[in-house]
């Protein structure tokens, strides 16, 4: 090897060890350590406004999640609505006997707060956009399959 390639060789590596030496100080930087009044972000930058102190704020004055309300869901997505949902898939659909409403209320337990935020109309229409989503991507009319379990007033 020629001595020019060599010494860009060498260079180049004492670079990369001073860019890599300085690089785990910066990553620190990113994770918090921000000033009193900004937020650090869900993926550790800081600022402020809904996109560093709303959902996955880790530090800072983050903002408070909207309070619930007392709606139960389990109250609303009763066996018989389940039901008229799941009766509307065809008898050849294999996952047709694997969903349950069961399944999908500890599905539920993970989200607390999955309709149960403003008000009691709020909740309704967050469930059942939430079942229009699902019966629509499997191909069912929602309109009709909404309407016929009484949630045609919340769409």
């Amino acid at each position: 090897m020629a001595p020019s390639t060599r010494k860009c060789q060498l260079v180049i590596v004492l670079l990369g060890i001073l860019v890599a030496g300085a690089l785990p100080s910066y990553i620190v930087a990113q994770n918090c350590g921000c000033a009193a009044n900004e937020c650090c972000s869900r993926w550790g930058f800081c600022g402020t406004g809904n996109d560093y102190c709303n959902t996955g704020c880790q530090e800072g004055p983050c903002f408070a999640p909207a309070p619930t309300n007392d709606v139960s869901v389990p109250d609303i997505v009763t066996p018989e609505f389940f039901g008229g949902i799941l009766d509307q898939a065809n008898s050849s659909c294999v996952g047709k006997s694997f969903y349950s409403r069961d399944v999908f209320l500890e599905a539920l337990s993970s989200y607390s707060r999955f309709g149960r935020i403003g008000s009691v109309d709020d909740s309704r229409r967050e469930i059942a956009a939430f079942f229009a989503h699902v019966t629509h991507e499997t191909g069912r009319k929602i309109s009709l399959l909404m309407c016929r379990l009484q949630f045609c007033q919340y769409l």
